[in-house]
This record gives structure tokens, C-alpha cells and sequence, in this order.
């Protein structure tokens, strides 16, 4: 049973994208803000508790009935620099 576990919880935090099931009280939960997301992922929304933190999809959020509402949620944007190889010194 405890190995069962320990992969599933593996295999979760490693998947990309990898979202946890939990299920949230509108009435303890609110919103936090929500999360862009690119390449065909879906946008999820960060809620709390005020000690802990659950990511859902927008889906979710909307279907659970949480507040304030999906459109006043302030954005997180982050994006990503490419990295650059370093050019070695004499090949400038």
C-alpha cells in the first residue's frame, strides 16, 4: 500500500503540467490569482486556505463556484528567457 502510494505521488510531482485532485469548500477557499499557461495547457487558478495552497484548472474553479470570480482574479504571467550557450573567449 505505502509503495502504491509513494509512486503515485512520484509520478505526479514529476509529470509535467501534473495537477493534484483535491477537493476545496468554496466557502473555506478563495482565490488567489491565476496562472497563464502556454503550449496548449490549460490555465489554472491557485487557491488558498490561508495555510495552504491548491492549484485547480479554470474548469474547476469556475464548476466549484469558488470567489471572487474568475475574470477579477489578478494574472501571474511568467515567461521563460531560452538560455544561451556561452561562446568560448577566442571564438568572439
Amino acid at each position: 500500500m505505502r509503495r502504491s502510494f509513494a509512486i503515485l505521488l512520484i509520478s505526479m510531482l514529476t509529470a509535467p503540467g501534473a495537477v493534484a485532485q483535491v477537493s476545496a469548500a468554496p466557502e473555506t477557499f478563495t482565490g488567489v490569482y491565476r496562472n497563464e499557461h502556454a503550449n496548449g495547457r490549460p490555465e489554472t487558478v491557485t487557491i488558498s486556505d490561508g495555510k495552504s495552497f491548491i492549484e485547480l484548472t479554470e474548469e474547476d474553479y469556475r464548476a466549484g463556484g469558488y470567489r471572487p470570480a474568475y475574470e477579477r482574479l489578478p494574472a501571474r504571467f511568467v515567461r521563460r528567457i531560452p538560455v544561451r550557450k556561452p561562446t568560448p573567449a577566442d571564438q568572439d
